[in-house]
């Protein structure tokens, strides 16, 4: 019966913490940011190899990263929301704010052009040298996400390397230093 009333307890404080919104802290017009979602080749059946590691790193190239969260619970936007605004430079609701919380990332700072050249330069890189990629953002209530759409198109891969002969010694150096290339097949 003890271990019951613990659980309920636990539960029951559970869902006022989560039952707290993360919005509530939030000025008439500004709106949450909660993170990107990146769509690679929505509209075509061209798969690509590995493309559920593609897609992590480029969910993870955009910026800004959205407030930090444990099971969809802003944590540190909640201490920054609970803390108010300080009267003093010093004490608990400073220390509660700055140290506990994060201020909200709203949907106003994310950069959609810039993202789109950090994706689409990250995909040439890998070899998507004719990739596209799109951004938008969404919004829903007080929270809003920026959606990518990436276009790859066919990877390129470097099939051979040859170097020309000669009797010089450049030949002779390029030889040496062979498997010290960056160059891979």
């Amino acid at each position: 019966m003890k271990n019951l009333n613990r659980l309920l307890t636990f539960i029951f404080l559970c869902l006022v913490v989560a039952g707290c919104s993360s919005t509530r802290g939030l000025k008439p017009g500004q709106i949450l940011y909660t993170g990107a979602d990146v769509k690679i080749n929505p509209d075509t059946s061209a798969k690509i190899a590995d493309e559920k590691f593609v897609k992590t790193t480029l969910e993870g190239k955009t910026r800004p990263k959205p407030n930090s969260s444990i099971l969809g619970f802003k944590y540190k936007l909640f201490f920054y929301n609970l803390a108010g605004e300080p009267k003093k430079p010093k004490g608990f609701k400073n220390w509660l704010r700055t140290k506990l919380g994060e201020p909200p990332v709203l949907l106003s700072e994310v950069k959609i052009k810039y993202n789109n050249d950090v994706l689409t330069s990250y995909l040439i890189s890998q070899g998507y040298l004719q990739s596209i990629v799109t951004g938008d953002t969404i919004v829903k209530g007080k929270k809003g996400k920026a959606v990518y759409t990436a276009m790859t198109g066919q990877r390129y891969k470097i099939n051979s390397i040859s170097f020309p002969k000669d009797t010089g010694n450049l030949t002779y150096i390029i030889n040496q230093n062979k498997d010290k290339s960056l160059l891979k097949v």
